[in-house]
């Protein structure tokens, strides 16, 4: 009997220690009711991307501020709005316009230009699948 009451106990310790040890090294998933987890994280993927490559630009042309708030701005209500399920062809319309904007200036470096091509690509992309 004393063996049972030991083996069971060493053999609730090692699970516990499992689950712990397992939800310390996985991330929380964010559940939402409009999208499945993949939508979630391919969309917010490209929203994450789009804003650091916006972020990597302004860090080269800090002469047009209010352009890259524009753009900024676009892209978080999009962000926002996609999250909570409202498809606005508005809003993305929006998004696309204020980025086209920073992408077409003139001072920008070629890379920049290069990667907010293809964020706007990936993002007509994401306007024939969703709006």
């Amino acid at each position: 009997m004393k063996r049972i009451v030991i083996q069971s106990l060493v053999g609730s310790a090692v699970l516990l220690f499992g689950l712990t040890a397992g939800a310390q090294t996985t991330p929380e998933q964010f559940v939402s009711p409009f999208h499945s987890p993949d939508q979630y994280e391919l969309a917010h993927s490209r929203f994450n991307k789009l804003s650091a490559d916006l972020q990597q630009a302004r860090s080269h042309d800090s002469l047009n501020n209010a352009m890259f708030d524009r753009a900024q701005a676009a892209l978080r209500v999009l962000e926002q709005n996609w999250d909570s399920g409202h498809y606005e062809s508005r809003q993305i319309e929006g998004a696309i316009t204020a980025i086209q904007t920073v992408q077409r200036d003139s001072r920008l470096m070629p890379q920049d230009v290069h990667a907010l091509a293809d964020d706007l690509s990936q993002l007509l992309d994401f306007r024939t699948e969703y709006y």
